[in-house]
This record gives structure tokens, C-alpha cells and sequence, in this order.
């Protein structure tokens, strides 16, 4: 009967070690709606914050579905070069790099899944929003198209 507990408790200790993290992988952070103003339309993502050190270094990692109006905003706190990878990362993804002043420096498309070769902002980037690969040449997105999004920060005064 001792020896039965035993393994239930081993059990159940495992079970809460390796399911909860992957279940709170799988949890979506809330999301902000992000605005990208494009030959003269307008298209709406809902994306998730990846605002701090440890968000900005896992993103979209593991990911394995995202749907095509979701998407990923990394906010720096000042302007900056930025380079990313797709390194554990099971989908295509569009990356665009964001300005202070809210236009997109490059688009960095179709960006090749488990890829661990640097992608590159063309200048400082604030922000860069992942979407599902493919989404900004279907949609016509690309560099100089304006990007919102709520406590956008006002663009540097020279």
C-alpha cells in the first residue's frame, strides 16, 4: 500500500513538472491591437507584448499556430539596431522593423523556420512585429507603411 502512495506522489510530481510549463507555454499573453496603414488600407492584428529581456529572448519560440490577424510586438525602450533568429521556431514568420516614428525600416519576409542566421533591422528599430509568413506580401506591407499601436512612444526629437 506504502509503495503504492510512493508512485502516485512520483506520478503526480511529474506530471506537474513537465505538463504545467508546456501548458503555460501554450497561454497567450493579452494582446493589443496593432494597426499597419498599407496602400491605402488599413490591417488590424491582434498581437501579444514582448516588452522585457526574457519575452524579447523566447517570442515566438515553440510556437506552432498562429492565426494569420495574430502576431508578436517587441517594444524596446529606446531605438536601437536590432537582429533576430528563428531558432526553435516551427513557423514562417514576416518580421517588420519599426522606427520611432512608427514606418517600418525593412521587412524581413518568410523568414525560414529553426534558422539560426541573423535577421537584421536596416537602422534603430523601437519595435518589430512578427506575423504568419507571407502575410506582408499578400497584404502589400513593406518598408515605409505606418504601424500604431496602443502607448506608441512619440517619435525623438532631434
Amino acid at each position: 500500500m506504502l509503495f503504492k502512495q510512493m508512485l502516485r506522489a512520483i506520478a503526480l510530481a511529474a506530471a506537474v513538472f513537465f505538463v504545467l510549463p508546456a501548458a503555460a507555454q501554450d497561454q497567450a499573453s493579452p494582446q493589443v491591437p496593432v494597426l499597419i496603414h498599407a496602400g491605402g488600407s488599413t490591417y488590424k492584428f491582434l498581437a501579444e507584448i514582448a516588452d522585457s529581456g526574457p519575452e524579447r529572448e523566447q517570442g515566438l519560440m515553440f510556437r506552432e499556430h498562429l492565426d494569420p490577424n495574430q502576431g508578436m510586438l517587441f517594444l524596446y525602450p529606446v531605438a536601437k539596431p536590432v537582429a533576430f533568429w528563428m531558432k526553435n521556431t516551427p513557423l514562417p514568420l514576416d518580421m517588420l522593423f519599426i522606427a520611432d516614428d512608427g514606418r517600418i525600416l525593412n521587412v524581413a519576409p518568410m523568414a525560414k523556420p529553426f534558422d539560426t542566421s541573423p535577421i537584421s533591422s536596416k537602422g534603430a528599430a523601437i519595435a518589430v512585429l512578427e506575423i504568419l509568413g507571407g502575410s506582408a506580401a499578400q497584404l502589400g506591407i513593406e518598408a515605409g507603411d505606418k504601424v500604431e499601436w496602443p502607448a506608441q512612444p512619440a517619435p525623438a526629437t532631434p
